[in-house]
This record gives C-alpha cells, sequence and structure tokens, in this order.
C-alpha cells in the first residue's frame, strides 16, 4: 500500500505500547459505519484522544463520521485502557486485517485489478483464559504466560456451535441465530454450581459476549441456591463469584433456510421448530457444518505450479480456543524456542485436570492474529501476502465487475423467438471468465457450445444447462455481460446439491463453494457429511442457500422509500461551505424580502372551498424569449439566486427558447388534450379536492421561472399530473441526453411533497446515476424518499415548491461526477482514491445516457406532448436550432478518439476505457441511424 489505510475490523495497535490492542469500528473512508450518535452502540463513554479537538470530538459524536485521518477504535482488555476512543490513524499501528475466503481485495484503492481471497492461514499470540480473572493482568506476567506464532491450524474454538454457523436437521438446512449453554461456575470454596439463569452470570470482563471456561463471574445468590451442584452445596456465606469451568449448549435458535432438493419424506415438508433443544441436538439428525474443516481427500487446486488449497481460519482477537492436542502443543511450545524477531515463543503451562476437579481448563485468548492470504487475480495470476498489504475492493458491489471463473451472460437475448419464453430472459451468449483487463474494462471469455439458459427475474429455471466449453476464448467488454447470482456462485456461497441417496443421515446435499474452475466446475465442500470431501459440479446443478450478500441486504433497512444521496452525514457547514440544498431553504431574495409568487407567511395549507373559482391560466406571465444562438434570459430577478435561476456550479446546455421560423419552445404549458396513458400516475385518481389555489400558484412560479433545460406540462383535465422533460447539463455524463419524469400533485399537497417517478431507459441493464433507480423511484430529501435531517432540507409546506424540486434534480442530481451522489460518499469527493470509483461510474452513465436519446427519438409517440420539442431540439436543422442530437454524435466521437489516442488519466466523460468504448460507439452508431432515418 501506498500509506497505511485503515478498515473496519482491523486490529491494530497503540505505538509505543504493544499491550494496547484494539478493533476499528469506524473509519473516514467506510461510509457503512457513519452511523449518526455513536454513543447508543456503547456502554462505556467514548474517549477523545488528546490531539482531537473538542469541536470536532463533539461533531462525531452527532454526525458518526470521524474525520479524516482519525479512526474509532475499541480498545480491548490487555493494556492500560479499554473501550471505544477516536483516535488520529498517525498513532496506530496496523497489525492485522481479517479477511475470509471469497472476499474481493486490491493492494490500494488507485489499482484497476482486484482479486478474490482463495485461502487463508494464520498465526495468533495466545494467554491463558485462567490467568486473567478480572479481565486484565500486569504486562510482565502477560509476557511471562504468552505463547506466540501459534498456527490457527492447531486450535478450535471453545464453542462447538455459535451464532452464524450453519446446521442440519433432517432434510432441512438453516442458520444459528441464537445459543444457550448450561454455565457451571466454580467458587472460592471449591464447589461447582450450575447455575440456574446464566444470563445472570456478569463477566468481569466487559468485552465477553459469550462466556467460556476460564472467565471470572460475578452473579446473585438465587442464582447459585437454585442451581444444580456437581460438588458442594449451596453456602450462602459464601460470595457468589468464582470462575467458569465447562460450558454445554442446551438449546439453539434457528432460522431455517431451505429444505433438501429432491427429498420425499413426507414428514419433511414441515419446517423443524426454530429452538432445538438438547435432545434434537444429540440426535443423529442434527449436524453442524464445520467450515474450519479439511477434506480427507482434497481435490489438487494447483494451476501454473501455484498451490491453490482452500484453507479457513476464523479466529478474532478476544476469541477463546483450545489446542487440537494438548499434549504434542505443550511438547513443541516448550519455552526453549526464540522467534526471528529476537521474541521468545513461550511455554505452555498445561493445566492437570487432576488440579481442576476434572474440568478442562485449558483455554487460552486470542490476543493477536496475523494473516496469510492467498489471492487469486483478475489476470489469473495468484499471490500469497500478509492481508495487511491488502485492502477490500471499495467496487465490490460494482455490477460490471467480474473475476476468472465466475460464469457470465450477454445482455443480449437468444434471437431465436422460438427459444423464448413470455417473460423469462434467455441470454444469446453463456460462458466462463477466464481472465479480466481490469483498467481496460475487457474480460477474456469461453463460452459454452449450445447452453441452453433461461431466468425468470433472476431465478435459474430448472431445465436450464450449460453444456460443453469451446477451446478459443473472445475478448468483451465488461458493459456486455452480467452475472446472475443464480447461476454465478461465489466462493464462500453455501448451496444444495440434488442427490439420489436414500440415506437421510448422510449430509451429502448441502455445502460450500470453495473453488471455481476455469472450465465452468464449482468445487463444493461437503463440510456436514460423517467424512467431509469435495465434490466438482456444474454451475447449474447446484441452488444457492446463503451468501454474505444476504446479511447486506437483511441489515440494510431503507430510510423512507430508498437510499440514495444522504446529505446528513457531510463535515460540518463551516468547513465545507454550504449544503447542497441550502440555497432553496428560505425564499427570500438578497434583502430579506419574499420571492415572487410566495407570500410573506407562506402558503395557506387549507383546501380552497367548492365555489372558488380556477384561476385563470390565460393570466400566467409566459417568460421571455431568447434571440436564436443567445443564452436563455434570466428569469424575475427577485426569484433568481444573484441574477440567476439556476447554481453557479451548473453549465447549461445553450437551448435556444424559439426558432424564429417556428413556433417557441413554451418551458410551461397547460395542455388542452387528455393526459397520455403512459403518465405513471394516470391510473390514480386525484384523491379528493385538490387545493387548486396551490397548484395555479405553482404554474405561475414555473411558468415565469424556470430555468433552461427543463420543460413542463400538465393538463386542464388533470391539473394534478405533471410531465416534465430536462436536458442533462453540459459538461457532465448527461449532456445532451432527454430525461422524462411524471408528477403527481395529491390532494394533501403542499402539505405532503409530490409524488415522482423517473423513467429509465437502461432496460435493465444498470441505473444510470445513484438517485435515479430504474424501477423509476427518485430518491431526494424533498421527496421525502430520503432522510432529511434537522438543517431543513426536508420538504416544508410553506417554503418548497415543484421548481424547487424540479432544479435540484437537475442542478443536484444530473451532475459531473455522480458517484459522490450515493449516500454519504460526497465527504470523499476530494480523495484520490475514490478518483478511480468514480471515472468507473461516469463512463457507465455517460454511455447509458446516450441510449436515452436514440429511445426518445424512436418513441416520439408516447411522449407526444413532448414530440414537437424533441423534434426541434434534436433533430431540427433550422437556423438558431441547438442541434442536440448532431452534438451528441460529434462529442461522442470526440471521447472515442481522445480516449484510443491519447494518454493520461482516465475521467470517465472525456476519456474512457476500452471496455466503455465498444459501449459508445454502439450508441454513437444507433444516433447515427436515428439522424439518418429521421433526415432521410
Amino acid at each position: 500500500m501506498d500509506s497505511t489505510q485503515f478498515c473496519c475490523e482491523d486490529t491494530v495497535g497503540l505505538k509505543g505500547d504493544r499491550y494496547m490492542i484494539g478493533l476499528v469500528e469506524r473509519t473516514f473512508g467506510d461510509v457503512d459505519s457513519h452511523e449518526p450518535e455513536p454513543q447508543r452502540e456503547y456502554d462505556e463513554p467514548i474517549e477523545c484522544h488528546p490531539d482531537i479537538s473538542d469541536d470536532t470530538f463533539a461533531r462525531f459524536l452527532r454526525t458518526g463520521v470521524p474525520p479524516r485521518g482519525t479512526a474509532l477504535v475499541d480498545w480491548q482488555n490487555q493494556g492500560s485502557f479499554s473501550g471505544p476512543q477516536l483516535i488520529p490513524e498517525a498513532r496506530l499501528d496496523l497489525l492485522d486485517r481479517a479477511l475470509y475466503v471469497g472476499d474481493v481485495v486490491k493492494r490500494s484503492a488507485k489499482d484497476p485489478m482486484s482479486g478474490t481471497v482463495i485461502g487463508t492461514s494464520a498465526t495468533c499470540a495466545l494467554f491463558p483464559a485462567p490467568a486473567f480473572g478480572n479481565g486484565r493482568i500486569d504486562p510482565d506476567v502477560l509476557e511471562e504466560v504468552a505463547i506466540r506464532d501459534v498456527p490457527a491450524t492447531e486450535l478450535w474454538n471453545v464453542h462447538t456451535c455459535a451464532e452464524g454457523q450453519f446446521v442440519v436437521y433432517g432434510d432441512w438446512v438453516g442458520r444459528v441465530e441464537d445459543v444457550l449453554d448450561e454455565v457451571s461456575v466454580r467458587l472460592n470454596n471449591n464447589s461447582v454450581v450450575v447455575v440456574e439463569d446464566p444470563d445472570e452470570l456478569k463477566p468481569e470482563d466487559p468485552f465477553v459476549e459469550r462466556l467460556s471456561v476460564g472467565d471470572a463471574v460475578t452473579t446473585k445468590k438465587w442464582n447459585l441456591r437454585r442451581g444444580r451442584w456437581k460438588y458442594g452445596a449451596f453456602d450462602p456465606n459464601v460470595r457468589p463469584e468464582g470462575i467458569v469451568v465447562e460450558t454445554r449448549t442446551i438449546s439453539i435458535h434457528v432460522h431455517w433456510l431451505a429444505r433438501r432438493p429432491g427429498a420425499t419424506d413426507d414428514a419433511s415438508f414441515e419446517e423443524p421448530d426454530s429452538n432445538l433443544e438438547l435432545e434434537d441436538l444429540e440426535s443423529p439428525r442434527f449436524r453442524i457444518y464445520d467450515a474450519t474443516c479439511a477434506a480427507a481427500e482434497t481435490l489438487p487446486l494447483l494451476e501454473n505450479g501455484v498451490d491453490r488449497s482452500y484453507h479457513v481460519v476464523d479466529l478474532s482477537v478476544n476469541d477463546r480456543v483450545r489446542f487440537k492436542d494438548i499434549s504434542a502443543a505443550a511438547s513443541k511450545y516448550d519455552g526453549s524456542r526464540a522467534l526471528s524477531n529476537g521474541q521468545r515463543q513461550g511455554k505452555l503451562a498445561r493445566i492437570p485436570r487432576t488440579d481442576t476437579l476434572g474440568f478442562d481448563m485449558n483455554v487460552f485468548i486470542v490476543m493477536q492474529t496475523k494473516s496469510l492470504v492467498t489471492v487469486q487475480w483478475q489476470d489469473c495470476s495468484v499471490t500469497e501476502q500478509l492481508s495487511t498489504s491488502l485492502i477490500p475492493d471499495p467496487n465490490v458491489s460494482d455490477e460490471d465487475e467480474v473475476w476468472p471463473g465466475e460464469i457470465i451472460v450477454t445482455n443480449e437475448e437468444n434471437p431465436d423467438a422460438a427459444a423464448q419464453i413470455q417473460g423469462h430472459f434467455m441470454p444469446k451468449r453463456v460462458g466462463v471468465v477466464q481472465t479480466v483487463n481490469a483498467a481496460e474494462r475487457i474480460a477474456t471469455v469461453r463460452w459454452f457450445e449450445n447452453p441452453y439458459v433461461s431466468f425468470a427475474g433472476d431465478l435459474l429455471l430448472p431445465f436450464s444447462r450449460t453444456g460443453e466449453l469451446r477451446p478459443e476464448t473472445e475478448d468483451i467488454s465488461l458493459y456486455d455481460i452480467r452475472s446472475i447470482p443464480s447461476l454465478t456462485h461465489r466462493r464462500g456461497d453455501f448451496v444444495m446439491m440434488k442427490t439420489d441417496t436414500a440415506d437421510s443421515d448422510e449430509v451429502d446435499w448441502f455445502g460450500e463453494v470453495i473453488d471455481l474452475g476455469l472450465d465452468g466446475k464449482l468445487t463444493v465442500r461437503l463440510g456436514a457429511g460423517r467424512a467431509v470431501r469435495d465434490v466438482r459440479v456444474s454451475a447449474e446443478s447446484v441452488q444457492l442457500v446463503y451468501s454474505t450478500d444476504m446479511d447486506d441486504a437483511m441489515d440494510y433497512m431503507p430510510p423512507l422509500d430508498g437510499d440514495s444521496v444522504d446529505w446528513t452525514t457531510e463535515e460540518d457547514q463551516s468547513e465545507r461551505g454550504p449544503h447542497p440544498f441550502d440555497f432553496w431553504l428560505e425564499y427570500q431574495d438578497e434583502n430579506g424580502q419574499p420571492l415572487e409568487g410566495y407570500p410573506e407567511d407562506g402558503w395557506e395549507t387549507e383546501e380552497s372551498s367548492d365555489d372558488e373559482p380556477m384561476p385563470d391560466l390565460e393570466d400566467f406571465e409566459q417568460p421571455p424569449i431568447a434571440e436564436p444562438g443567445l443564452a436563455p434570459p434570466e428569469a424575475d430577478d427577485s426569484y433568481a439566486l444573484d441574477g440567476d435561476t439556476t447554481p453557479p456550479h451548473v453549465d447549461q446546455p445553450q437551448i435556444d427558447q424559439r426558432n424564429p421560423e417556428s413556433q417557441p419552445l413554451m418551458p410551461f404549458q397547460v395542455l388542452e388534450d387528455d393526459p397520455p396513458r403512459n403518465h405513471h400516475y394516470i391510473q390514480d385518481s386525484p384523491g379528493g379536492k385538490l387545493n387548486l389555489k396551490k397548484i395555479a400558484q405553482e404554474h405561475k412560479i414555473l411558468a415565469s421561472s424556470l430555468p433552461d433545460g427543463i420543460l413542463v406540462r400538465t393538463w386542464e383535465s388533470r391539473l394534478d399530473l405533471v410531465r416534465v422533460l430536462m436536458i442533462g447539463p453540459s459538461d457532465t455524463p448527461y449532456e445532451y441526453a432527454p430525461f422524462i419524469i411524471d408528477i403527481k400533485l395529491n390532494r394533501t399537497y403542499p402539505e405532503q411533497p409530490p409524488l415522482a417517478f423517473f423513467h429509465s431507459w437502461t432496460h435493465g441493464l444498470g441505473p444510470v446515476n445513484p438517485n435515479l433507480y430504474e424501477d423509476g423511484k427518485i430518491c431526494l430529501s424533498l421527496l421525502g424518499t430520503w432522510h432529511a435531517d434537522e438543517s431543513g432540507e426536508g420538504w416544508n409546506e410553506k417554503t418548497s415548491s415543484l421548481l424547487q424540486v424540479l432544479i435540484s434534480i437537475h442542478s443536484l442530481v444530473l451532475v459531473k461526477e455522480p458517484y459522490y451522489n450515493e449516500a454519504g460518499y460526497d465527504v470523499h469527493r476530494q480523495a484520490p482514491e475514490t478518483k478511480l470509483s468514480s471515472a468507473l461510474y461516469t463512463e457507465r452513465a455517460y454511455f447509458r445516457s446516450r441510449g436515452f436519446i436514440t429511445h426518445a427519438l424512436e418513441n416520439l409517440q408516447d411522449y407526444k406532448e413532448f414530440k414537437e420539442e424533441l423534434l426541434y431540439l434534436y433533430l431540427s436543422t433550422d437556423n438558431g436550432a441547438p442541434r442536440l442530437l448532431d452534438r451528441a454524435i460529434e462529442g461522442g466521437k470526440e471521447v472515442v478518439k481522445r480516449s484510443k489516442d491519447e494518454g493520461g488519466e482516465r475521467d470517465g466523460l472525456r476519456r474512457i476505457s476500452r471496455g466503455a468504448i465498444v459501449m459508445l460507439e454502439r450508441q454513437v452508431e444507433k444516433l447515427e441511424g436515428a439522424r439518418g432515418m429521421a433526415r432521410g
């Protein structure tokens, strides 16, 4: 790495104090950790390092965003301080990074190539759990009892069943959500009791989440008196405190995920009880999937002479472990060996059972880890390196990213109409990724000979077959292919297979994907069987049960109607300047006077009476018309900001408001005909009595103050419906592209914001903007589809308006770098490590929005209220016409030429990747075809 970059879940140390070890909880770069009011997550108060100012710390406690160069660390229990602390990263040493099989990583954020972790190994530093007592001991004692450089493969976690593990019960597979342990405690008088209620045991170590052997605990006397005594009897004179000497799982709560494919037992059709008791756990029908096990006969995983054998390490700081072979460990760690850094490896002081009433007290605490990971890169090379030399890939959720061994399909459908099934997607080609040129966005693929693959949504239909692979390979743009989870599996996925076994107790149908072959075959480890073994199967023969992506989906609770631009987690306004929505919050001119069209006290909120006449729409003042070739005129200065109708940083296309030889482009019109049947809200009734006075006021403002690039239409028969045509601003990936938005003003308007729907024309191939969803959702605080904070950027019934919504979308959503519109990403706008991610998003938005032009021109009848305007804007050759189609074609050609001929850093807008060039050339060809047909 160019410099140390800290990530959540990193193990870190305090410089100058090797016994201060903690876990990183939040960083500036990890936006997913930026929940506001972080103190709510901790029982202890968050401490502030002396190098951080009080004002900065107070802002962090409010926003939850650590300032750049700081991290929130939860210090563990062996140093002089424990608990959460906001601390400068310069004070930290990176000790280890938790990476797991299937994780996607990079060498640095600026490196276009990523890789997949295909194996892990680790060594640990251990301390005897009984030596801790109250959770902290003297550093000299720690030094004396420490055992270092212990391979994780020699250890077991003390808890054989834990939250997150997979279990099989009969024909069902599930995931453990909660565990109840029976706990035995040895008191100071050497008596031992199984306590009545384990939840009443309070560990002296505040970091203990689940009690283990060696933990010091206190409780109430009644918990002992009602317990089951193994040695001795209850004595009220003995203090209710002691050491845990044994734990046993007696009950678990399971979330059942799926039933074995092909199971015919009638009894198995009914889902098991979610609570399994001790009798169930001891049944031969119950199995725990051991993700740490190795197959008895592991398949050879050697490619190009590199060992790719699958290893698993899942140990973290503070875990409690035992040695698999304590006798061998006592012999190996006898105190005679020194490490390469001069430290003594340590001596294992084995505790005889005869000294502990027969209980096995040889439990150790993991105090530090050092991990090696094996990574397969997108160019198919394989390396083994320290996990701290890698970072998690920030683009792992990129829908256009693929890795070797993944099965992909083309976006193009099978042209054979006879093969199509109504409502299903049948790709034209199916193949296996061999290598990826990440910088150029090109994949090398081997195609299947005659695949027959069909999807209903994202569900792979059961009759699908991939077939045999062709020997030759082909380079293809990453933007021309995609992976679908029901066919494309990744390492670490848990899957089921249909088997013909008659032995229902043999779990040969559930396992974990541990490798992806370049021949399209998966290696699945059957880790819940009597003998663990690996099998190779075709991708279409397995069914996904669980992936880590499912955790993200379940943990994420979208605020209101979705997730998008979250303006609530940015830096303090005094440092970052005005909030993006601040200039719309108060409708006043520079002298503090109310703007025209807005009453001094805001809008009335009472509905118009039945006999109140509708204002005459003909009285609305129409905007002045620009002369050909000139910039659009200013709107009423009393409404404008500094004399302009749009924020000064937005460069609008120069679209003349009128062709002198034809009808003018009217920014706002009330049409006499009926609204189109494809208006998204056409089937919705007005919803009761409309507030016509308020709607008329809105119309007046729209008629006089719409900025260039926005046209609005409504209908006399349905004044609650509005349709908007926006032209993308210049010098953005949306330039020259048309955007159609449907709006409905409910009877609750303006008490509630309008409803808005975006017509996405990407045809299911991905969004064009983080705020504009493919399903039509527009995420904006003003619309109530993204939560607003106390600064007031949400809807205000007295001061907010439809004009405000339109200009916000035009100038704050259709921006030059839309990547930073993602929730919480705006704080990274100037960060060098995000430039690559931003460029990739921009180039996708650029060629996708070119397709909007083609779609609009090919479907003019669907948007007939703007038909003449679209023809004029794009196809008219009259003097003064903007000729947006010509400009889009020439602009696309210039981008292609510049990207091919010139070097330099790609920005995604003027210089794009080779994969994006393929897509843009295709779009330019379609645009030229549309121009030829129109002018022919």
